[in-house]
């Protein structure tokens, strides 16, 4: 799949991204369904190794081979057979983090390929990449897929660039709405608005359709807070970073992850919109 049959938010997303002609060091591709995902994947590997000025061009070399999964530079990390599922194992992943030190062979760049680390990369195997991820040796790309990247350690979301590939039709006009009413509302000094706003997601659909949105707007104030790209078209967190710290971003996203962990072991949801109101007052006033 090119560029030009991407939708206009994976387009915009991907514009962002890369803006200077540079890649970040890993990135994860997260929401939208496997086919989707697996082409922004392929579209990033043959961006990193195309030897053109205007990237990635198709026609050199290396993007014909990068297109044809053939580029000696870009690998499609395996699991180990060892495992039923096929995981990423502790082993599996030192051997990638071993053969990162070895130089590129006909291109710039050496690409790793991990595909739903949400189900395959367990935690030990993240603790063991994190020290890649931190120090990562030059010219490497890491490329991650999942359907959730909530399930994976906060320390590898935020040393990675995450796209999320969610359509926008998949976000309900509603949901946005309170969502950014919610986002607005941390900025209040009156506690009521957050929790009139919070108030607004005590059913598991407007919990579904608001939080997924809410979290991105948080992600995007992130980003925004270290020097790097939004990913959405909101206005919201350009004013979300006044009063948010990188820290207190991390810590309503933690907030937002363990609420999503709570909806599914069924808590009753009033306790919970009425814990998540009390979570984000703490977090975004404490000093």
């Amino acid at each position: 799949m090119n560029f030009s049959e991407f939708n206009e938010t994976i387009k915009s997303q991907l514009n962002n991204l890369t803006s200077h002609n540079r890649l970040p060091h890993a990135i994860i591709i997260t929401g939208g369904n496997e086919e989707l995902r697996n082409s922004v994947a392929d579209y990033l590997c043959v961006y990193a190794v195309c030897s053109e000025e205007n990237k990635p061009c198709y026609n050199c070399k290396n993007c014909k081979k990068a297109v044809s999964h053939i580029h000696p530079d870009i690998s499609y990390v395996q699991g180990s057979t060892k495992s039923k599922n096929l995981i990423y194992n502790k082993e599996v992943m030192e051997e990638v983090i071993g053969d990162t030190i070895i130089i590129p062979n006909e291109s710039d760049t050496k690409v790793y390929v991990f595909k739903d680390v949400d189900e395959k990369l367990p935690v030990i195997s993240q603790n063991a990449f994190l020290k890649t991820l931190e120090e990562p040796p030059q010219n490497i790309l890491f490329v991650m897929t999942c359907k959730d990247a909530s399930v994976l350690l906060e320390t590898i979301l935020s040393r990675s660039t995450v796209i999320n590939i969610q359509k926008e039709d998949e976000f309900s006009t509603e949901g946005v709405s309170i969502a950014e009413e919610i986002a607005l509302a941390l900025l209040d000094i009156n506690e009521y608005k957050l929790l009139s706003a919070t108030y607004k997601v005590n059913n598991k659909d407007s919990f579904n359709q608001t939080i997924p949105y809410l979290k991105l707007l948080i992600r995007d104030t992130l980003s925004l807070t270290v020097g790097s790209d939004k990913l959405s078209n909101s206005s919201v967190p350009e004013k979300l970073t006044r009063k948010l710290t990188r820290e207190k971003s991390l810590s309503l996203l933690n907030t937002i992850e363990k609420a999503q962990r709570m909806m599914k072991s069924n808590v009753n949801q009033n306790l919970l919109s009425t814990w998540l109101c009390s979570e984000f007052r703490r977090i975004t006033w404490q000093q």
